[in-house]
């Protein structure tokens, strides 16, 4: 005799749009030259497309110098740079540079070699003729001299001014941020990321009292007149024209010692406003830390023979700058909420600017291994469950809509799904091995093997890499993730067959009904009156099944659960429409005591608001009751103030909204 139950698993559910992107044919972008761009158009062509200016691939990059001064009265920059490079054609004739030419950056000459030389500057592009064709593997150089007040078609993007604080603090704030391409709005370059400067140098001469941080070592500091200062920093590891950069106050510093791999002692060293001077040492106190924690999870910190910090700029995020992130004000306070931040640039050290995107195709190589890296140090200074809370977070589902795929994003940056859906891309993997030293040596192997290091990426050589981690091809898990919207629609059945004197047998079907098919392993939880059983089911098709025995003849089963700890990304076959819930968060940053956390209802339901700080503590708590659903969606507006009525500081927080006991999360920032 056989007792057959059917029953339909209980699912975490996910939603996300459902109509699909046509996967790549080869997974690869397009660059401006040719004639088709995946998912965008000629007209959309723009810096944050990482637009540049065809036939710069004809020189290779060997050696930078940029010679300007930077002056805060006028807003102005003036000066020289400097290229050194290398010719790849027997028929360059022309060297192809890019400049914005629309906010009044006025190029007065350029020279080479033998002298001036004919330039032309439009449409951004700065078109350098050469005395004559120069043979392939010859050494030459331009000079580029010009001068003007930068300007941006995007607020503090290139090189920006503002002002911070007040009374004897106040001070101007002179800061550069170039992802993914507008280096070019401050300085004539090769705004691409395939060709590194394999050495730069920076020559910044700033008024007297100021300070101009950068990348790489500080060479000297000298005055070449009454009332100026010029700082030259020298970085002899290659470096991305995007993550060159200059951030100019009147800046105090401060400076420690980490002891890293190797017996170095390498300094980090914070570049701060003075009103902020001993917050920073609150928020940076566990980089050092970090950096240590960082090489044990992926080998040797990249810049070990300069250094590593932070300059403070006026600006909603961080931006990691090799060697120098340059950190958002508001982010430094007394609290140590910015360590999430602060781990996440240091990361990018590893993945972005040592190992760098050859096209902005596979930015989610950056963003999703710098999110992870947050998981990761969740997971090491507060335990498991920490890690396993970061990425429930970071699935929600809302902040992926309308963004489109992770590889190939339009434009590089749409929002937050090449960061949180990245990062799930290698929890996923992590779960997939199940054996986290064999996959903290795929990490480490990744960052630290073969020509990789100081060089581009793409992520075709990523999944090779993963590859040799695992005994099958890995191309039919990544691919779908990263180019398709959907998500794995996945329904679990199974039956149970008495065994007699024998443990009963439970037969587990899984089945996904999307297209196109995703390639999984899933946990499966058999919840037994003797205990727990799990199970890992291969669902590569449209359906796999398992047989598992009980634990002894006296055993009962008394449920199943699918993906019990969340390793993967999936849905249930049952959702239809969309689901009660958190749906946006508003402004995020907060700046201004407000903020509105907007939800849905599919009916009247109970609904409670809930906001977290960084360390897990709940701060404010509001039942609204029983809520009808409105016809745009219901929202409810947050004063930024916690139960007690004392002001909620800066910092990151989680949102979370209780539907009928159902909680969904989100996490947002308040900056004051």
């Amino acid at each position: 005799m056989t007792r057959t139950t059917v029953v339909v698993a209980s699912i975490i559910v996910l939603f996300l749009t459902s109509s699909a992107l046509a996967q790549h044919a080869d997974h690869r972008r397009l660059d401006w030259e040719g004639k088709h761009l995946q998912g965008a158009h000629a007209a959309d062509k723009g810096p944050e497309h990482g637009d540049y200016t065809p036939g710069s691939e004809r020189y290779d990059l060997v050696r930078t110098v940029i010679d300007v001064r930077l002056d805060t009265d006028a807003a102005s920059i003036a000066g020289t740079v400097k290229h050194v490079f290398t010719s790849l054609d027997d028929t360059l004739r022309t060297v192809v540079l890019d400049l914005a030419d629309e906010y009044g950056l006025i190029v007065s000459s350029v020279t080479g070699t033998a002298g001036d030389l004919v330039f032309s500057h439009a449409d951004d592009a700065l078109l350098i003729q050469l005395p004559g064709n120069l043979a392939a593997g010859t050494v030459d150089s331009v000079t580029v001299a010009y001068s003007g007040s930068p300007g941006s078609p995007e607020n503090r993007r290139g090189l920006w001014l503002e002002h911070h604080g007040s009374g004897e603090d106040f001070g101007p704030i002179f800061a550069s941020m170039s992802q993914p391409a507008y280096a070019k709005y401050w300085w004539p370059c090769k705004d691409r990321t395939d060709d590194k400067i394999d050495h730069l140098t920076l020559r910044y001469t700033v008024q007297e009292g100021q300070m101009a941080a950068g990348a790489g070592l500080l060479v000297s500091e000298t005055s070449p007149e009454a009332g100026w200062t010029t700082f030259e920093w020298v970085s002899t590891y290659p470096i991305a024209t995007y993550l060159v950069s200059v951030a100019v106050s009147n800046y105090v510093t401060w400076s420690e010692t980490c002891s890293i791999g190797g017996g170095i002692d390498m300094p980090l060293v914070n570049f701060v406003y003075p009103e902020d001077l001993e917050d920073s040492h609150i928020e940076f106190e566990p980089t050092c830390d970090m950096v240590i924690a960082g090489e044990d999870w992926f080998g040797s910190y990249p810049f070990a023979q300069e250094k590593y910090g932070h300059a403070e700029f006026e600006w909603a995020g961080a931006m990691e700058h090799q060697t120098c992130t340059s950190f958002g004000s508001g982010f430094i306070s007394e609290n140590g909420y910015a360590a999430t931040y602060v781990m996440h640039e240091l990361a990018h050290q590893w993945f972005g600017n040592s190992l760098t995107p050859r096209i902005w195709a596979d930015i989610w190589l950056n963003e999703g291994f710098a999110t992870y890296s947050e998981a990761l140090w969740a997971e090491h200074a507060f335990g498991e469950e920490r890690y396993h809370r970061f990425m429930r977070v970071a699935r929600d589902p809302f902040d992926w809509e309308g963004q489109g795929p992770v590889y190939d994003p339009t434009p590089v940056f749409p929002g937050r799904i090449i960061y949180d859906k990245g990062a799930w891309m290698l929890h996923m993997l992590r779960g997939r091995i199940d054996d986290d030293t064999t996959f903290f040596q795929l990490l480490r192997d990744w960052a630290q093997d073969g020509s990789r290091p100081y060089g581009d990426v793409i992520t075709d050589e990523f999944i090779d890499h993963c590859e040799g981690y695992v005994d099958h091809q890995l191309d039919d898990f990544f691919w779908p993730y990263l180019t398709e919207e959907i998500m794995p629609q996945v329904a679990l059945q199974y039956e149970v067959t008495t065994g007699g004197a024998d443990p009963d047998t439970v037969k587990i079907t899984l089945q996904q009904t999307q297209t196109p098919l995703f390639d999984n392993i899933y946990s499966v939880q058999l919840n037994t009156s003797d205990g727990e059983l799990l199970t890992r089911i291969h669902l590569s098709g449209s359906s796999a099944q398992a047989s598992v025995a009980l634990p002894s003849p006296s055993a009962t089963l008394s449920g199943v659960v699918l993906d019990p700890e969340t390793w993967v990304l999936w849905q249930g076959t049952t959702v239809a429409g969309r689901p009660s819930g958190l749906k946006n968060v508003y402004p995020n940053p907060a700046r201004d005591d407000w903020i509105i956390f907007a939800y849905d209802l599919k009916d009247v339901s109970s609904v409670e608001v809930l906001v977290y700080d960084v360390m897990g503590r709940k701060i404010r708590h509001q039942d609204l009751g029983q809520v009808a659903p409105g016809a745009d969606g219901n929202s409810w507006t947050w004063d930024c103030h916690m139960d007690g009525g004392e002001q909620a500081p800066s910092g990151m927080y989680w949102a979370a909204i209780k539907i009928n006991g159902e909680r969904t999360v989100k996490k947002f920032t308040v900056i004051r």
